[in-house]
Order: structure tokens, then C-alpha cells, then sequence
């Protein structure tokens, strides 16, 4: 059993870095274009979200919904 929980936690764990990573690869890019950008965040806020915090124009979060994540460019 214990097993289990510590194979499941490295599955998010190592899921979290990959999004973490690939979402950067359009963050920063975007603010580096002076984009606006105004959603950040590690899983998806449907139909909540876990955290979230209003740093500038940008809300950073982690969602509810383990599915990927995503990075919203206005």
C-alpha cells in the first residue's frame, strides 16, 4: 500500500515539473514580448482552484484538476 502512494506521488510530482516547465516555455516568452498575461497555473482551476494569488496583472494558481495546466495570454 505504501507502495502505491509513494509511485502515485512521484507520478505528480514529475507530472507537476514537466507542465511547470512547459508552461514557462509560453510565460516567459510573453512577458519578455511585454504581453499581458493574465493567468498562470499548475493544473486547471475547473471547477475550483486549490491556491491562487493576484501578483500584478497575473493570477498564479494550482487547480483542481490534475489534467495539465495553462497559461492565459490576453
Amino acid at each position: 500500500m505504501v507502495d502505491i502512494i509513494i509511485k502515485v506521488s512521484q507520478l505528480l510530482l514529475s507530472l507537476s515539473i514537466l507542465v511547470v516547465l512547459h508552461e514557462l516555455g509560453h510565460f516567459v516568452p510573453a512577458k519578455l514580448f511585454k504581453t499581458k498575461v493574465e493567468k498562470f497555473y499548475l493544473f486547471f482551476d475547473w471547477p475550483f482552484s486549490l491556491f491562487k494569488k493576484k501578483v500584478g496583472d497575473t493570477e498564479y494558481g494550482i487547480g483542481a484538476l490534475p489534467l495539465g495546466g495553462y497559461v492565459k495570454i490576453a
